[in-house]
């Protein structure tokens, strides 16, 4: 894993197309069971033991990254399921507060054209 939160694939310097299939699974499995680990720690109202930030500046993958290092360390409770009951964000992820202003309060123009037939 690197400082960012995800898997350093490269690293392995791995060669073997069949080897390197397994691993890519494995990494899959990884990254969907700390997705949803972070997804049940953020429901559980709990995201404030592991992310500092105010406005949800973590992803639900470092959200549970973070909660599975703290756990191995302090004895916390990991899900034993792994489910998604939903395929949208009640907290969409956002990079930073401007940007979501600008997002937020930027207008949106349609343009409509019209041709009728001369008389």
């Amino acid at each position: 894993m690197n400082s960012l939160g995800g898997w350093h694939l490269q690293s392995s310097q791995l060669r073997s197309v069949c080897v390197l299939s397994r691993l890519c699974f494995i990494l899959a499995l990884a990254t969907l069971y700390v997705s949803a680990q972070g997804l049940e720690v953020v429901q559980s109202g709990k995201r404030r033991w592991v992310d500092p930030h105010w406005f949800r500046g973590n992803s639900y993958f470092r959200i549970g990254l973070e909660w599975i290092r703290t756990a191995l360390l302090e004895g916390w409770r990991l899900i034993r399921l792994v489910a998604f009951f939903s395929n949208s964000d009640p907290e969409p992820a956002m990079a930073s507060r401007p940007q979501h202003r600008q997002r937020s309060y930027r207008l949106e123009f349609q343009f409509c054209s019209f041709s009728y037939s001369p008389d």
